[in-house]
């Protein structure tokens, strides 16, 4: 994985966020999006995805689920587990200092120099060649907990045609659905209607995608992937607790 700059990561801090919920209820169930900590300060509940911290708001008005006609899912495999990269209390305290608002650039600097190797075990771009732990996505605007990752490694088939995969082309259509939310400027639009827009599109213009989780995977919830899998009631935090030592853990 590509190494991911203390400057880049000053640029980029926001609260976490994750993928989906029971494959069995996909797409519906926890939605993908979190507001981002500058303009809201709470990381909401499981099943969110976060802004990052500098970057505005979704700045249109109009938020709805657009077109995906044309759209083909990119795969990133993701990286390897038990990088032992990172301690427990080195990835706690990664949360503590660099994705829990209110955010302090400094704080996170200080944490971030002091533990180089594990930060960059834990976050990756995705332009990068494999996914870490956390994926940053449109240009930093939000990240997400790599639920579809962790799955493929949980499965033992990082290929593209894995259950893995075929999560992450379901949530990649979603947000593929509702990006344009981040794309205008000047108005008042707010995290919660990208947020609304992804759950809506996980019905609407992603069906195809949804549907082809169980079809692929079958139900990950009670085999090797349950590992992956934060309940719907689980915190942000929680979530990325569960997922980060997988990648990164000793």
């Amino acid at each position: 994985m590509r190494a991911l700059q203390v400057a880049f990561v000053l640029a980029s801090l926001a609260v976490c966020g994750c993928s989906g919920a029971d494959p069995n209820t996909f797409p519906s169930g926890p939605k993908d999006a979190a507001p981002p900590p500058i303009t809201n300060g709470d990381a909401g509940s499981f099943g969110t995805e976060a802004g990052s911290f500098g970057n505005p708001p979704p700045t249109t008005t109009e938020c709805n689920p657009a077109s995906v006609s044309g759209f083909t899912p990119k795969w990133t495999p993701p990286e390897p587990w038990k990088q032992k990269a990172c301690s427990s209390q080195q990835i706690s305290d990664f949360y503590a200092a660099c994705l829990t608002p209110p955010i302090s650039a400094q704080t996170c600097g200080t944490f971030i120099q002091a533990n180089a190797s594990c930060a960059t075990c834990l976050q990756s771009q995705d332009t990068d060649a494999t996914s870490a732990a956390i994926v940053w996505h449109e240009h930093d605007a939000y990240w997400t907990v790599n639920i579809a990752g962790c799955i493929a490694e949980a499965m033992g088939d990082p290929s593209a045609n894995g259950c893995g995969a075929a999560y992450s082309a379901a949530i990649a259509c979603r947000q593929q659905s509702c990006n344009a939310c981040w794309a205008a400027q000047g108005t008042t639009a707010t995290f919660q209607q990208f947020s609304t827009c992804e759950e809506q599109a996980g019905t609407s213009t992603c069906t195809s995608f949804a549907n082809a989780v169980p079809a692929a995977c079958g139900d990950i919830g009670t085999g090797p992937a349950g590992v992956c899998m934060p309940n719907s009631g689980a915190t942000a935090q929680g979530a990325f607790m569960q997922v980060a030592p997988l990648f990164c853990g000793q």
